[in-house]
């Protein structure tokens, strides 16, 4: 009973490492008859481990999200460990006696990691806008320049930066911050750097530096939507920032009777909460709209936008005392 058992985990790790397998193949990694590789996956199905067969020829493959634990590597930590395989054959005779099952387990376990994070990716360019941010201001520490650089974009003027990637540093460089991008909870800068004279995304997370500077940009000329399908392979409209604005009451029973410029996602009237989706390089125009209501409309989140036009308003403070 005991090397059944062994011998059903070692078809499991087979099948995982190896989708579309044959019985074939199976027999002889396990050392048995093909008919004892049947009757075992009908002992597997009857402990409903979702293997399925996938046609003549075809071979097995699971069904779901059925597997190992993943190993937390790189890829290519990965790719590397793969390539074992390939000389297995000439150094098995020096190999201990359980390292060829031992490396199928660390295959079915990368294979299983590669396809969740394949998933993730694919629900990320779906949704990479909403959701990210909705976690950000609980999850992710925000990067130190984020308030400065949405202040600039705001203002629309340039800053200048030292910035440094891959152990390549960048002193002074000027940017004009076209928009800001939440993506797999990291923030990216888009902007035009004058350095190189093209338009660079950028990690804020890398910035050592930021100096608002007192130059006015215009990014009429930049297609955001041709831009993210080309370094993200995103639609434009698949990154939103969820806007929770509170309005007075005065202004919540005006909304009752007049349609808004911008129509509003969702309506909290208990809370006097409106919530708004708002297209990335739309963020601006958005906030400049909310401030046509003066001291009647208040964002809430996210919170780096209400630090950002919080500063701005300080400064105007300063200006006219």
């Amino acid at each position: 009973m005991t090397d059944r058992l062994i011998r059903l985990m070692r078809i499991i790790t087979l099948v995982q490492a190896k989708p579309g397998i044959l019985a074939r193949e199976l027999a002889e990694r396990c050392g048995n008859s093909e008919r004892t590789i049947y009757r075992d996956m009908d002992a597997l199905s009857a402990m409903h481990i979702p293997i399925t067969h996938l046609g003549h020829g075809k071979g097995y493959a699971f069904i779901g999200n059925f597997a190992l634990y993943p190993l937390d590597w790189s890829e290519d930590e990965a790719i590397a460990f793969s390539q074992l395989l390939n000389i297995m054959k000439d150094i098995k005779p020096l190999l201990p006696m359980d390292f060829e099952s031992a490396y199928e387990k660390v295959l079915a376990s990368e294979y299983k990691h590669k396809a969740e994070r394949e998933e993730k990716m694919e629900s990320a360019k779906r949704e990479a806008g909403t959701i990210w941010l909705e976690r950000s201001s609980s999850q992710v520490e925000q990067p130190p320049f984020l308030t400065a650089i949405l202040a600039a974009a705001l203002k629309q003027k340039s800053i200048q930066v030292d910035y440094s990637e891959n152990a390549y540093e960048e002193k002074g460089i000027k940017i004009d911050p076209y928009c800001l991008v939440p993506l797999e909870n990291r923030f990216h800068l888009i902007g035009f750097c004058h350095h190189f004279g093209v338009i660079r995304t950028f990690h804020l997370n890398a910035f050592s530096s930021v100096k608002p500077l007192n130059r006015w940009f215009s990014k009429k000329q930049f297609d955001l939507q041709a831009f993210m399908k080309q370094k993200w392979s995103l639609d434009r409209d698949s990154l939103q920032i969820e806007f929770k604005i509170r309005f007075s009451e005065r202004m919540m029973d005006r909304i009752k009777d007049e349609e808004m410029a911008i129509k509003p996602n969702k309506v909290d009237r208990q809370a006097r909460h409106i919530h708004f989706k708002v297209a990335i390089d739309q963020d601006i125009s958005f906030i400049r709209w909310i401030m046509r209501f003066e001291e009647e409309a208040e964002i809430i989140e996210p919170s780096y936008y209400r630090e950002a036009l919080r500063n701005q308003l300080e400064k105007w403070i300063m200006l006219y005392k």
